[in-house]
């Protein structure tokens, strides 16, 4: 590869991980409520009324947060404390709401929205509940089987936002719903999330995101990264008609056996522009991407680069036919595009790049 087109596609990889890292992308705000504050250093009267008196613990402003609040969280690790699903601290896990947003990136001291810096104030929701977790996700056996859960009872909409956080530790390795999402778990909820990153999560299926059911979560401005998914979806895995809607995504470093990055099963067919697939990795098939059983995906300015797989570095397709608009797959070992059982994805404007092969789809 010339090293002009390198430093293009490194462009858009970077400039991506910069949308995810903190750049601003806009504020969403709901109607005028209260302001709940949540610091974990605060020394004051503990009931959320200002910095100086705010609740110690995210769960007690989730708690006490109706719709048209806002909860701003001031930089720090905040762990779940309420068991849902199942009796233990692994079932500890935190729900968001309806008509609540909930704002990270404080330093403690902001009057307005507009103040907080999500970059310099790292704020962690976290499932390491030991506080030991190690490299290679070791001492991850007490872990929150989900940072984030939200069965289907909650229906979560577009209402329920989250931005300004770092999500990780979550090591959903169970069985049924807590085999599914180590980040964050959606049944048929559908959950607005800005400027949040997922790392360092693991599950059976879906290490960052799970969604299942008609799942349909606004993603903007969000990175994957360091994710593990077992057999299925490093970064994000969609079952059954899920179909999420990414702008300014990154995936970078996740792995499974299939989908690295993404994993779309049973008509989930997610929405992507501006995202970047890079350096994920897939024991068997799809390193960036795998679409199964009449899975659609629709891609649009969407960058390919450097996943490895066993099969399909880039994107495996099973029944499956993806629209790609201006989609760039580059350098990557394996073959770019693997199409199986009469796939079809129809491509216009994209830059197939051929790696080892003399051949990029087939």
């Amino acid at each position: 590869m010339k090293y002009s087109n390198r430093l293009f596609v490194g462009g858009l990889a970077a400039a991506a991980l910069l949308l995810s890292l903190g750049v601003p992308v806009g504020q969403v705000s709901l109607a005028a409520g209260a302001i709940l504050y949540v610091d974990a250093d605060a020394t004051g009267a503990n009931d959320g009324t200002s910095w100086t008196d705010a609740y110690s613990e995210l769960q007690l402003a989730l708690d006490a947060a109706v719709s048209g609040d806002q909860i701003w969280v001031a930089e720090g690790t905040y762990k779940p404390s309420v068991e849902y699903g199942g009796t233990g601290s692994r079932y500890q896990s935190f729900q968001m709401k309806n008509g609540v947003a909930i704002y990270g990136g404080f330093a403690g001291t902001e009057s307005l929205l507009e103040q907080r810096d999500w970059v310099t104030h790292v704020t962690i929701f976290s499932g390491d509940l030991n506080g030991d977790d190690g490299p290679g996700f070791t001492n991850y056996a007490e872990n929150s089987y989900h940072v984030f859960f939200h069965p289907a009872a909650l229906v979560l909409d577009s209402s329920a936002i989250l931005d300004g956080f770092t999500i990780r530790g979550g090591n959903a390795n169970d069985v049924g719903p807590h085999a599914q999402g180590g980040g964050m778990y959606n049944y048929y909820c559908s959950p607005t999330l800005m400027n949040v990153t997922f790392t360092l999560n693991m599950a059976t299926f879906g290490g960052g995101m799970f969604n299942d059911n008609l799942s349909e979560p606004v993603l903007t401005a969000v990175t994957f990264t360091a994710n593990y998914g077992g057999p299925e979806g490093g970064g994000m895995a969609n079952y059954f008609r899920s179909s999420p809607r990414l702008t300014d995504v990154v995936f970078n470093g996740n792995d499974a056996s299939e989908g690295g990055g993404m994993y779309d099963y049973y008509y989930s067919s997610p929405v992507l522009t501006n995202v970047v697939f890079f350096d994920n990795t897939a024991g068997f098939e799809g390193g960036g991407m795998s679409n199964l059983d009449y899975s659609n995906p629709t891609l649009v300015n969407v960058t390919f680069a450097g996943n490895d797989a066993g099969m399909a570095g880039g994107m495996y397709n099973d029944n499956s036919d993806p629209i790609l608009i201006n989609a760039i797959f580059w350098d990557l070992p394996t073959v770019e595009i693997y199409n199986n059982s009469s796939s079809t994805p129809h491509i216009s404007y994209s830059d197939i790049k051929v790696g080892c092969p003399t051949y990029a789809i087939c």
